[in-house]
């Protein structure tokens, strides 16, 4: 394998014949015009990296048979030492090192030795200076490979991933290299763990490095089985980065790791509406936009957790209802700061719009490359993840607002509260703005002629406004797409494009978790609507009917629900029309097997079958629990798409029963 510069993206016709490919997919315009059949066009990877002729090969390997040995030994030192020191890791240029690891080999190279090339040049987002962009992606790796031994937890879980990101694109699927990547992740995983219980290693840098490592591996080669897993390695990073306090600040290999775990655990908290460890402060460091930010995200997340809690199991009065409100308050306050914070942004991190499509002509939306609408450009990847951010934080607190007014409304239609309309419409906007950032990630640029042509983004300008999509750059639109597609605001063209888009990433891009994410069927605020009401329904005719056959309940007691007998004094937790639900407080039938009304059991007349009943509580209890289990067992098969146990239990996380 040679490395040979940057390649000519055009057709195998057009390169046979010496002329400029226009690069239309999937057939060129040169090949149309002169009648030809275009045979396609190659994988990027396969033109920068081809095989040598034979004789080549023949004449290297009589020079090269006594060097093999030691090249390949001297390959992990060859590629720490080219990563440089730490205090070079800002300039590094991850092309210069994917160079530096495809000339150090020998010109036969297994596919495994490819994969460390490969990960270097896709995944490895050198950090900036920007303001408000200098966070990279994975260049703590730089430094600490170069200290890491060629059987250490970080080079095994390095080798894993970048064998799995490898084996995931399409060019390498059926060469192999899947089973040795799960081999090596088995082996990372089990050292890991042993580093986690020797105190002298559990809070090492390169510890929580294999543990992101590992984290990484599961977004690549997810399956709707092991949908968990991610979320329990970033639990298990943050109890690292806990452990190891606020020093690890201090160095720029400690921040960055810092930086990473704290973005991970937002999306963790966010999703899960839970409340950090630590809390906001924390979690928070000296740069005033990094922490805006973060004390935002928090908020919101701590406040869609009391939400979770309150309107599940509080009584529908006037109390509560202002309790309910004082919410609305809270999450509209949030608002406003965010609206503060963004009118003092300097107009080069806002995004710029440079097209405007109207529609798709004769193609599959879920597989064009734009979205009707408008088409937004932005300084870097970094600046756009963080506006993307910023647009699905606004969209859990509109959620919030709507949740609460629903709440209050109930059982009339939410959808005719006035806080619903005007979300409604900030939420298409928020949704808008947010498919328009995704060409950028996706490999969408400026041509050096202008702007692009509006209306022709599958033309000819394709050829000068296209680049090849970044890896790390479709890794970073995997979550606002995901959080996009499960709103009530989408229309069903966008929810289509958006959820293409996820499946393009993970087949094309090799990043697997968006094809199970994209399998959801998530709508919110509609379905925690529906969550939040299930233990507030009354109990259905069919239920009652159901209940009669089993023996747990007579119609007699459930006339005396309300009007009970001189026999069963009332209590306040009896007498309270509007009491607190709490399914797991509730009795089961067991519990009230050899109790009557009176508190013993009875035969059936001529039927000598026990026939057990319960006081007029326990069974309206036992009933209530029964249809709340029916609604969240319909509400989460509906929200996973009946993708098996695994998606649901995370469908269950993201909607909280």
């Amino acid at each position: 394998m040679v490395y040979c510069g940057k390649p000519s993206r055009g057709c195998q016709m057009c390169r046979t014949r010496r002329i400029k490919c226009d690069e239309t997919k999937p057939t060129c315009l040169q090949c149309q015009k002169s009648r030809r059949q275009c045979p396609g066009y190659k994988d990027e990877f396969d033109i920068v990296f081809r095989n040598e002729t034979q004789a080549t090969e023949k004449r290297a390997r009589k020079t090269l048979n006594t060097k093999r040995q030691g090249i390949l030994d001297g390959n992990q030192a060859d590629f720490a030492t080219s990563l440089g020191d730490d205090s070079n890791m800002q300039d590094t240029s991850s092309s210069r090192l994917a160079m530096m690891l495809s000339t150090s080999q020998a010109l036969s190279v297994p596919i495994e030795q490819q994969a460390p090339c490969f990960f270097v040049t896709n995944f490895i987002l050198p950090s900036s200076d920007t303001r408000g962009t200098g966070t990279g992606f994975f260049d703590y790796l730089a430094p600490l490979m170069k200290t890491a031994g060629l059987d250490s937890t970080l080079s095994v879980a390095f080798q894993a991933v970048a064998m799995a990101a490898l084996a995931n694109r399409p060019n390498s699927r059926g060469r192999g290299l899947l089973p040795k990547a799960m081999g090596q992740y088995a082996k990372a995983l089990k050292a890991t763990n042993l580093a986690l219980q020797n105190p002298a290693q559990q809070k090492s840098d390169q510890t929580l490095a294999s543990i992101l490592m590992l984290g990484f591996f599961e977004t690549v080669l997810a399956q709707s089985n092991t949908a968990q897993a991610w979320y329990s390695h970033v639990d298990g990073a943050v109890q690292v980065v806990r452990m190891r306090g606020k020093k690890q600040l201090r160095t720029k290999i400690g921040r960055s790791m810092f930086l990473v775990v704290r973005n991970q655990m937002t999306v963790n908290c966010m999703t899960a509406s839970k409340v950090p460890a630590g809390g906001a402060e924390w979690w928070c460091t000296e740069s005033p936009d990094e922490d805006f930010m973060v004390r935002l995200n928090i908020q919101v997340a701590t406040l869609r957790s009391e939400i979770h809690v309150a309107l599940a199991d509080w009584p529908r009065t006037p109390e509560y209802f202002q309790k309910a409100t004082e919410f609305i308050r809270r999450a509209r306050v949030m608002e406003k700061q965010y609206l503060q914070w963004e009118a003092l942004l300097p107009e080069h991190l806002k995004p710029k719009t440079i097209a405007w499509v109207d529609q798709i002509s004769g193609g599959d939306i879920t597989k064009t490359e734009v979205c009707p609408g408008k088409v937004d450009v932005y300084q870097d990847i970094r600046i756009a993840s963080m506006w993307n951010q910023a647009r699905i934080l606004r969209l859990y607190i509109s959620g919030t607002i709507v949740r609460c007014a629903a709440w209050i409304r109930s059982p009339l239609d939410y959808r005719t509260a006035p806080e619903y309309s005007t979300e409604s419409r900030l939420c298409h906007d928020l949704i808008t703005d947010t498919i328009a950032s995704i060409p950028f990630f996706l490999g969408w640029r400026v041509g050096q002629g202008g702007d692009l042509t509006t209306g022709e983004p599958n033309g000819a300008a394709r050829s000068k406004n296209f680049a090849s999509p970044s890896s790390v750059a479709a890794f970073f639109a995997i979550w606002p797409l995901f959080c996009i597609s499960g709103t009530d605001s989408i229309t069903d063209l966008q929810r289509a494009w958006v959820k293409g888009r996820l499946v393009f990433i993970a087949e094309v891009i090799g990043l697997s978790h968006a094809k199970v994410l994209s399998g959801f069927q998530l709508r919110l605020p509609s379905m925690t609507i529906r969550r939040d009401n299930m233990g507030h329904a009354a109990p259905t005719p069919e239920m009652l009917a159901a209940a009669v056959t089993r023996g747990v309940y007579t119609p007699n007691s459930h006339n005396n629900i309300h009007h009970p007998s001189a026999s069963n004094p009332p209590t306040n937790e009896s007498t309270t029309s509007q009491s607190p639900f709490n399914p797991a407080s509730f009795p089961s039938a067991v519990q009230g097997i050899s109790q009557t009304n009176n508190g013993a059991a009875i035969l059936a007349q001529g039927q000598g079958q026990p026939l057990y009943t319960l006081n007029p509580l326990q069974q309206r209890q036992a009933m209530q629990k029964e249809a709340y289990e029916k609604e969240r067992a319909s509400l989460l098969k509906k929200a996973s798409n009946s993708q098996g146990d695994a998606v649901e239990m995370l469908a269950a996380k993201f909607l909280a029963v």
